[in-house]
């Protein structure tokens, strides 16, 4: 049982990647999700890549698991019928919201509809204020009349969230204690557990999601630990949180939500990892699949991190258009441009691409299962970029003249030719994808110009350099197993589990006695939750931040705490907070006092570091690797080029090559753009330089 394992359901394939940790030998393999019933394609998938390198299933000491299925279930509005309990007088806080408009011009603003209906929204006479005193017990009869109607309507789990119950959970509990001996079998989620945290309506929605999201994960995760069991497995099964961290299926099964930005995730680890072996602790990651493309900042070799998310928004680059959730997560930018994203005319004719993808079924008219809308990998194929008979190592072959006719009702509106269409159509995501990359990066206070980026997902080797060049980063790097690099991720999370509780107070006259057993109350809750995934006291790591801001602001910003609060004056902090604050704003109400809300602790299990093995040196000439030249379009040079192709499984570390070039690997092709240098190091990254850049970094 040397090996370790990590699978990711994306929306059209789904990842595996197998690492014997002895030897440090990464394998990689590809499936088809099955959308409607994910867990079978992964299941199958998993055997059918064990089989074929003589492994069983007992091979396997663990196994990690990323998915798409939560949030999916959120954007698709496919989750269970939830009843909400709320304080008398805030049941419709869904709805009211934050009383903040996205667009304050549009007078047919629109928000996704609540998770909850309002017919299945009561009122519980209870009461807590907010220094969590309880100023009114909680009304017994209001909960059981509440749950007479619950059950007449079919509701399938219930979300309680009452005013205050961040600082004092009691009477949330009392009303959980009247539901489970009513209703024992009812899925619950309390907002003092979910999202203990200030702001009445995240909160409550946060909470909501969950029960939305709560029975279906249940039977799903219940499905794949069943057959992993009856497969022979008798190892660890882990799931992959939103926060970068992984935590035993069974103590991440009461709270799905936390799993709902699964996979990216585990795609920003990767890229940190390999930064970190290509010498390199700043970067842009860009993951391009087949449904989206993600981006996440790597800051001094760790995913930046954010405290709070949005999830089906009705525009899907509109912040504030959809589900706000709060809980721990890396900070990714997420948008509508993948591999199966849709080419389209809009209503002023002009072109578009995405945000609607064909997904793995039926996909790209290419895939000959049916698709006949254009596709961005339509496009890829259609200008030479794409090997049609090695798409997926030739497992799966691409029809080209599938791809031109689904292009042709484009191509006819513009009066362009099918090349020119598919140029139009490789070039606008990639300036669409470059635009929201370049806010995100700046919204963290940060300029593109001072990253490298480095990239994965099957299409994004074959877009990276072409997004680069417009944000004007100098380097790529494409790792290796870049079309799987979410599930090479899930191998590298650690086992952590994030805590957190608003108690509000001034930094001058905080009451550090109370701070303090809130962090015994969390950190306990951790040390745990790392007892039962076998994790020795020894090798538990404690992380405390807390989320300030000025008095009289609206929005906080993280800043890292001593593990001695009383030495917070000596120690810096207030420094380190104005710093901060300073990269993100550009100036610092120094006259101002600051206020400390959200008190945060992350409590970790060191893991064995991941050791890959080395390439031998192979000098600068990559003949050895040289398979012949094909055709592909280069708008620089506005025709198409007899372009080298290369194997990469032949690279060698320090071989080096200039572009227009094409790297092929079974999961994703890398296209090296005119006037770029490439060159492979010791690990099996490909650094993509543009012309008189440096060429540093790597070994």
């Amino acid at each position: 049982m040397s090996y370790e394992l990590g699978f990711d359901i994306g929306g059209t394939f789904t990842d595996f990647a197998l690492l014997n940790r002895e030897s440090g030998e990464l394998e990689i393999f590809k499936a088809l999700t099955t959308a409607d019933n994910p867990e079978v394609g992964a299941l199958a998938g998993l055997a059918t890549f064990l089989r074929e390198r003589g492994l069983s299933h007992d091979s396997l000491l663990n196994v990690y698991h990323g998915t798409t299925l939560v949030a999916n279930t959120l954007i698709e509005h496919k989750g269970a019928l939830v009843g909400a309990l709320a304080t008398a007088g805030f049941r419709d806080i869904l709805e009211m919201r934050s009383e903040q408009r996205y667009a304050i011009y549009d007078l047919f603003l629109q928000y996704p509809p609540p998770l909850s209906p309002r017919y299945l929204r009561r009122g519980v006479r209870e009461r807590i204020d907010r220094d969590g005193r309880v100023l009114e017990p909680v009304c017994e009869k209001d909960v059981l009349r509440a749950v007479a109607d619950f059950k007449r309507a079919g509701v399938e789990a219930i979300a309680i969230a009452c005013l205050h119950a961040y600082r004092n959970p009691q009477n949330e509990r009392r009303i959980a204690e009247i539901v489970g001996a009513a209703w024992p079998e009812i899925p619950l989620s309390l907002s003092s557990d979910i999202a203990p945290e200030i702001r009445e309506y995240e909160r409550t929605s946060t909470t909501v999601a969950n029960a939305y999201t709560l029975p279906l994960m249940a039977r799903y995760l219940k499905t794949l630990d069943d057959r992993l069991a009856e497969s022979g497995f008798g190892g660890n099964f882990y799931l992959m949180l939103s926060s970068g961290s992984s935590a035993l299926a069974g103590s991440a099964r009461s709270q799905p939500i936390r799993l709902v930005e699964s996979g990216p995730a585990a795609g920003a680890l990767a890229a940190a990892y390999y930064g970190g072996l290509a010498s390199h602790q700043d970067l842009i990651s860009f993951d391009m699949g087949g449904t989206t493309a993600k981006v996440a900042l790597i800051h001094e070799g760790a995913p930046a991190a954010a405290s709070n998310l949005e999830v089906a928004r009705v525009h899907r680059f509109t912040k504030g258009s959809g589900y706000p959730l709060q809980f721990p997560t890396v900070n990714i930018l997420e948008s509508g441009a993948g591999g199966g994203s849709i080419a389209w005319v809009d209503s002023l004719g002009l072109l578009k691409v995405g945000p609607q993808s064909a997904g793995s079924d039926p996909g790209p008219a290419c895939y000959g299962f049916g698709g006949a809308r254009p596709t961005v990998t339509d496009a890829d194929l259609i200008l030479g970029f794409l090997n049609p008979d090695y798409f997926l190592g030739g497992a799966m072959a691409l029809d080209e003249s599938a791809a031109a006719r689904a292009l042709e009702p484009l191509a006819r509106a513009f009066d362009w030719s099918i090349v020119q269409t598919a140029a139009a159509i490789h070039q606008l995501v990639n300036e669409n994808m470059a635009a929201a990359a370049r806010i995100h990066i700046l919204e963290n206070g940060r300029d593109p110009r001072d990253y490298a980026m480095i990239c994965f997902g099957g299409a994004g080797p074959v877009h990276a350099a072409g997004v680069a060049e417009i944000l004007g980063v100098a380097e790529v790097i494409v790792a290796p197993g870049a079309g799987v690099a979410s599930a090479i991720g899930l191998l590298i999370a650690p086992v952590a589990f994030d805590y957190s509780r608003s108690y509000p107070t001034m930094l001058a006259s905080a009451d550090w006695r109370a701070v303090g057993d809130l962090f015994e109350e969390m950190e306990a809750g951790g040390r745990r939750m790392l007892r039962a995934a076998g994790i020795p006291k020894e090798e538990t790591l404690i992380e405390r931040q807390v989320d300030g801001r000025f008095q009289g602001q609206l929005h906080e910003i993280q800043a890292p705490l001593p593990v001695d609060l009383s030495a917070m004056q000596e120690d810096g902090f207030i420094s380190r907070f104005k710093a901060r604050y300073r990269e993100l704003y550009h100036y610092v109400p120094d006259h101002t006092p600051i206020e400390l809300l959200t008190w945060r602790v992350r409590v970790s299990g060191k893991r064995a570091p991941v050791k890959l093995a080395r390439l031998p040196e192979a000098g600068a000439d990559p003949a050895r690797a040289f398979k012949g030249r094909r055709r592909a379009y280069f708008a620089e040079r506005g025709d198409f080029a007899m372009t080298p192709v290369y194997d990469r499984y032949r690279l060698g570390a320090g071989m080096t090559f200039a572009g227009p070039a094409i790297v092929e690997e079974r999961e994703s092709t890398i296209v090296v753009r005119p006037g770029m240098h490439a060159r492979a190091d010791a690990y099996g990254n490909i650094h993509l330089f543009r012309a008189g850049a440096q060429q540093e970094g790597g070994e």
